[in-house]
């Protein structure tokens, strides 16, 4: 094999130019499947029909730890022409999980190599649909994934434009938000623009509705309780002089309490339909349950900030604050002890500091082989620490 840079990068392209969408993953996964089976003795199959779940094992008493890798690219156009630019319009990996499988890889290259030197199972998920409610790794819980073997703890990264080359982001306890996308239809009779009164005007009362809901945030929620309500979409009318007898509006609720994300659906539905009354049209509320919150495990948190110190130094770990967006790895959090990172991807190029989720979005290549021995070392780490205690 190249050096592990080398070899990293032209994963990490390949996977890149070759984005799918939230469950279409199927060359992807076939191109991770080519690569994995040239290990003798890892043992793979499908999950969730398109993602792979790759276990190396020296011995099946264990103990027995997880590391996970999102799949899925998103409906975008990437802007910039790049040597490794997608071949596919309306599709890109600019959320970083073409690093985030290139990464999971490297790690079990480098854990094949040291295989006759750690005691145990190392459970490798390669998930598809991160971006897509209800998730991949709802689907592969249901599987058993965490289950048919004693999973005593998993982690997983996510590349960070905003932190710099080396740095590692952590946090204890709750870190990423939950969230719930809802689908908002108004229904009401159309007309003339030039007689309002005939007619209900549906896309004034949905501009209204945005501003209303909005008092959900700013009058209900505890203020020490970060909610953010956002409106994505707002689809309606033909022509600029009909009243369009439907409107379309579809957003996303983001809260770090259960109780609370209940509470706010209801109020949230309440002022819908009462508006829907008091204009005498029909409204249809549809929430799509989506992600709860990502909860770091406190000791395992602890210990994966002291394997980080002891690989990278003392300066490479930082204090994340609370992080409003949200990941379907926090399912994983629920069922075992899971330590959830940011991994640091900014580098001199202005585009790998760009936000995910937007067109030119790219990473400095140099995360990648961090992010590897990373993986590797605290899996290492961790296999110690469980058969130890």
């Amino acid at each position: 094999m190249n050096s592990l840079l080398d070899q990293l990068i032209t994963w990490r392209r390949h996977l890149h130019q070759n984005p799918e969408l939230s469950f279409q993953e199927y060359e992807t996964q076939a191109y991770l499947w080519q690569q994995l089976e040239r290990l003798d003795g890892i043992y793979l199959r499908k999950a969730a029909n398109t993602g792979i779940i790759a276990d190396l094992i020296t011995d099946t008493a264990g103990p027995w730890i997880a590391l996970r890798a999102d799949m899925d690219a998103l409906p975008m156009e990437e802007t910039p022409e790049r040597p490794y630019r997608s071949l596919y319009n309306g599709r890109m990996h600019a959320c970083g999980h073409d690093a985030h499988m290139a990464i999971l890889l490297g790690a079990i290259y480098l854990l094949y190599q040291q295989r006759a030197h750690w005691k145990g199972g190392i459970r490798c998920i390669f998930q598809p649909g991160e971006e897509k409610a209800p998730g991949g790794a709802s689907l592969l819980l249901q599987e058993g994934i965490l289950q048919e073997v004693p999973i005593q703890g998993i982690w997983g990264l996510h590349v960070t434009p905003q932190l710099p080359v080396g740095q590692i982001g952590l946090r204890s306890g709750a870190f990423m938000a939950a969230s719930d996308e809802f689908s908002l239809i108004l229904q009401g009779r159309g007309g003339h623009a030039a007689y309002p009164h005939l007619s209900r005007d549906l896309i004034a009362i949905g501009a209204s509705l945005i501003m209303e809901l909005q008092m959900v945030v700013s009058r209900a929620a505890d203020p020490r309780s970060p909610t953010v309500l956002s409106f994505g979409q707002f689809q309606a009318g033909t022509a600029a002089n009909i009243f369009p007898t439907q409107a379309h509006l579809r957003g996303t609720l983001r809260t770090f309490d259960e109780k609370w994300r209940q509470d706010a659906r209801a109020l949230i539905q309440r002022i819908v339909s009462h508006t829907a009354t008091a204009w005498e049209i029909e409204a249809e509320l549809t929430f799509l349950p989506g992600y709860p919150v990502l909860q770091n495990d406190p000791t395992l948190t602890a210990l994966t900030r002291r394997w980080v110190v002891e690989l990278l130094g003392e300066a490479s770990t930082l204090e994340m604050p609370l992080w409003l967006g949200s990941e379907d790895f926090a399912f994983y959090s629920h069922v075992v002890p899971a330590c959830f990172m940011r991994l640091g991807t900014g580098g001199e190029h202005p585009h790998t500091r760009l936000p995910v989720h937007t067109p030119a979005f790219d990473i400095d290549e140099r995360g990648l082989e961090i992010g590897a021995r990373l993986f590797a070392h605290i899996a290492l780490r961790a296999l110690a620490h469980f058969q130890a205690s």
